[in-house]
């Protein structure tokens, strides 16, 4: 396996570390204590597979390695919108941009790695090797 040298994927894996880094200072910080048991625990392994987003962008070079990113940003976001409805997320609720600054940082850093992930899959090219990959 050779390391990714497109400087689009090394600012996805980046970024995706990043958002990935904050959540896990939330998690040991404040989130591992509170008593909803699953939020905790999806703080925890957003960092986990932040890393793990980031390792496949970095090291699998096939076109489509940006999806996994791309996947977690979204889902995350779409996980911070929902703790801010009345209904929450796991019975959990937040109101604007507590905690500050973690969670506009965090949102910044999601929409980046979309943004990201999203112009590294829109500007990768199929290789043979990718043919190959695909075939077997």
């Amino acid at each position: 396996m050779k390391l990714a040298t497109d400087p689009l994927r090394i600012t996805t894996a980046a970024v995706t570390v990043i958002l990935g880094a904050i959540h896990l200072q939330l998690y040991m910080e404040s989130y591992k204590d509170i008593p909803i048991d699953n939020i905790g625990r999806s703080f925890l392994l957003n960092a986990v597979a932040s890393l793990a987003a980031a390792a496949v962008v970095m090291l699998w070079s096939h076109q489509l390695a940006p999806v996994a990113p791309l996947l977690l940003a979204n889902s995350t976001l779409i996980a911070f919108g929902l703790s801010r409805t009345d209904r929450g997320i796991f019975g959990f609720t937040e109101r604007g941009w507590s905690p500050t600054p973690q969670a506009a940082a965090a949102v910044a850093a999601e929409i980046a790695a979309a943004v990201f992930a999203t112009l590294a899959l829109a500007t990768t090219r199929t290789t043979e090797t990718d043919i190959e990959s695909m075939r077997s």
